[in-house]
């Protein structure tokens, strides 16, 4: 059943500083997986967090999104559904 959810993955998170940041996000969805280990069927997006603007560090966040009209590289399989007819009374 399909509920419409969409598969997503934090692969992982960092800290650095902005100057860091800026050339991280330079680099490409192929650079990233292959820097996180992620599967060829992973759309890797980067954010930045920080708690005080003042400060010069960021926390970096990378999600691994299914790439549009691709299954999540991790959706696990719905059981297979065995019917059995009913038996009745002997």
């Amino acid at each position: 059943m399909n509920h419409g959810l969409i598969g997503l993955v934090l692969a992982g998170t960092l800290s650095m500083t902005i100057a860091e940041f800026i050339e991280f996000q330079k680099l490409s969805p192929e650079d990233l997986r292959t820097r996180f280990s992620l599967p060829a069927a992973c759309d890797p997006a980067v954010t930045a967090s920080t708690p005080d603007a003042a400060q010069n560090r960021v926390t970096v966040g990378v999600e691994c999104r299914a790439r549009p009209g691709e299954p999540p590289a991790n959706r696990p399989r719905e059981p297979a559904r065995s019917v059995r007819p009913v038996q009745r009374g002997s």
